[in-house]
């Protein structure tokens, strides 16, 4: 091979190295700059969101057939929060007829997931509550506000019948 051939091949070959240096060095800006690992730590988040539960009702006030039967009130509690309710703590739960206390229960479960419900009917005899052929019947939830919820402003469900 001739002086000016190895020349070139030369020439070629540092240009080549050193293009390729550039652009290496280009894309990894810590290249050439002391740095060429990064050995920092990553800086860890520590918050931890909790999800809370959510515990809400539905009423069904269902009327009698004849004037012989009672009001039936058809109470649902469900959970409709993200959290987990996991039963280590009870909760109250209160019915009313117009304004007076008709039953109240205190229940807790072994785990109550999202979207878990569960469903009573309870009739409410005329005899003892003397109510009228109007008013309201209310359930409330949480009564003694035991458990921390997402939002503690649907504990309450208030529907007014019409005998």
């Amino acid at each position: 091979m001739e002086v000016r051939t190895k020349a070139l091949v030369s020439v070629l070959l540092v240009g080549a190295v050193v293009g390729g240096v550039y652009v290496f060095s280009a894309n990894n800006s810590a290249l050439f700059k002391g740095q060429i690992f990064n050995n920092q730590t990553p800086a860890v988040d520590t918050t931890t969101v909790t999800l809370l539960p959510d515990l809400n009702a539905k009423l069904e006030v269902m009327s009698p057939k004849n004037a012989n039967e009672d009001i039936k009130a058809v109470v649902t509690i469900e959970n409709s929060g993200e959290g987990l309710l996991s039963g280590k703590t009870p909760f109250k739960y209160t019915l009313y007829i117009n304004d007076t206390e008709v039953f109240t229960n205190s229940d807790s479960y072994t785990e109550m997931a999202k979207g878990d419900s569960f469903s009573f009917t309870y009739p409410i005899p005329r005899a003892i509550y003397n109510y009228g052929s109007k008013g309201t019947v209310v359930i409330k939830l949480d009564t003694d506000n035991q458990i921390k919820e997402s939002n503690e402003n649907n504990n309450e469900v208030v529907v007014n019948y019409s005998l």
